[in-house]
């Protein structure tokens, strides 16, 4: 079931999971729900484990003794298993005949407004558009949470909310040869697509605690460590989080993990 906005273009949503923090991502879709002012959204998860056995994703990895994992193409880090997936989520669009708009998200967001204000400031001239983040981490900033390897690049965080448009050249690059072959610079960095064709969206849609500014808040990103992690319990604005885990009906979270 898709949803169409104002001036009658689809609006498809895809949540980043992770087997390992499936919770925050049982969340994130129930959050988007309880705020929304449309009934039935289009809401689906990116799992790689799916889209291995559709043949979509068949790039490789491998793991070290920590856990840490390490993509083949380049052999760097990277820290979820939605990490590459999520570029596929043009390809998914095509596979299953969906048209306009869709939105990635990770897995640890949650979102505090109604998401179809977020579809209301899709611009047609972009290919792409999210919150452009001015931000590196610390250079002693080693670990993320759970224990991975923490990065520095251009346009760090920038993918991990995306607004894509569907109809645009640069977007209909982003086929499953592209994600499965492309390195992790390639897609991360956005070097499929001309600068020019980035649109902006506001911090407030994409607030990451201790890096993002301003009094508004339409999610929250646990980036640095959510309170799913007993390490982070404490973290900025886990009582937010926490309030939406004690609001989700429990047959919701089962009937997401089967």
């Amino acid at each position: 079931m898709t949803t169409v906005n104002s001036v009658g273009k689809n609006r498809h949503i895809f949540i980043g999971w992770d087997s390992r923090e499936a919770i925050g991502s049982i969340v994130c879709k129930f959050s988007l729900q309880l705020n929304s002012a449309e009934p039935k959204l289009s809401i689906q998860y990116v799992n790689q484990k799916q889209l291995r056995k559709e043949k979509l994703y068949y790039r490789k990895s491998f793991t070290n003794a920590n856990g840490q994992y390490f993509d083949s193409i380049d052999n760097k880090p990277f820290s979820t298993e939605f990490s590459f997936t999520r570029f596929l989520v043009p390809e998914i669009c095509r596979q299953q005949h969906l048209d306009g708009w869709a939105l990635f998200l990770d897995g640890d967001i949650v979102v505090n407004k109604d998401i179809n204000k977020l579809f209301d400031l899709a611009d047609e001239k972009y290919a792409v558009m999210c919150v452009k983040f001015n931000w590196l981490p610390d250079k002693t900033d080693k670990q993320k949470m759970d224990g991975m390897i923490q990065t520095r690049y251009n346009k760090k965080l920038w993918s991990s909310m995306m607004l894509f448009n569907l109809n645009h050249p640069a977007v209909k690059k982003l086929d499953h040869i592209a994600v499965n072959q492309s390195s992790g610079s390639y897609l991360h960095k956005f070097q499929w697509v001309d600068d020019k064709a980035i649109g902006a969206l506001p911090e407030s849609w994409n607030y990451v605690p201790e890096v993002s500014s301003g009094d508004e808040i339409n999610a929250i990103h646990y980036t640095k460590g959510g309170p799913w992690f007993k390490e982070y319990k404490e973290c900025e604005y886990a009582e937010v989080w926490l309030d939406y885990l004690n609001t989700v009906p429990k047959n919701f979270i089962i009937n997401e993990l089967m």
